[in-house]
């Protein structure tokens, strides 16, 4: 992901840190739709209309962007010119890849009938997603790159593992 031409803290009135402020995120957001809608430029010129539908569309890129911690992670590392791929090559340590191989083969040897284990299991998923997020957080805010990377990359696994282990426990 390279950083897109429009900086989205800006465009939302955020400091461009990593925990945001979820409520104000929205109200800027519905504030910048109620404006900018498309609709209300029905009326006008055509350059007018596209450039209405053009600043939406990067306003609705952002809100999914910043609303979303992983992608917020990765835009704060684009912003720092990390880059992704080498730290992707890089990759994380032995010991989570371990971690996360272990409560990838609980899941899958998890039993449907067994509710309150598999709850435990989801809610130690969302615990080692809740660290690697609270180590991003330190990691960037102290301007560490390099380890912040690595979080991200743990945040990345982790909530695909979270995403899997939600969606068997509601199908279950």
């Amino acid at each position: 992901m390279s950083a897109p031409a429009r900086d989205y803290f800006a465009l939302f009135q955020l400091e461009p840190v990593f925990k945001i402020d979820d409520a104000a995120l929205k109200r800027a957001y519905y504030a910048l739709l109620d404006q900018f809608h498309p609709d209300r430029f029905a009326g006008k010129p055509q350059v007018e209309q596209r450039l209405a539908a053009q600043f939406c569309a990067d306003v609705n890129s952002g809100f999914r962007t910043l609303s979303d911690e992983v992608y917020r992670a990765e835009y704060l590392l684009s912003r720092q010119q990390v880059d992704l791929q080498a730290a992707e090559r890089e990759g994380v340590g032995s010991e989570f890849l371990m971690t996360q191989i272990s409560l990838r083969e609980r899941l899958a040897s998890s039993e449907s009938d067994q509710a309150e284990e598999r709850e435990q299991l989801l809610q130690e998923i969302n615990d080692h997603y809740t660290a690697s997020l609270e180590q991003f957080d330190v990691a960037a805010s102290e301007g560490h790159w390099r380890d912040a990377a690595r979080c991200w990359q743990e945040m990345c696994y982790l909530s695909k593992l979270l995403e899997v282990a939600q969606t068997e426990s509601r199908g279950r």
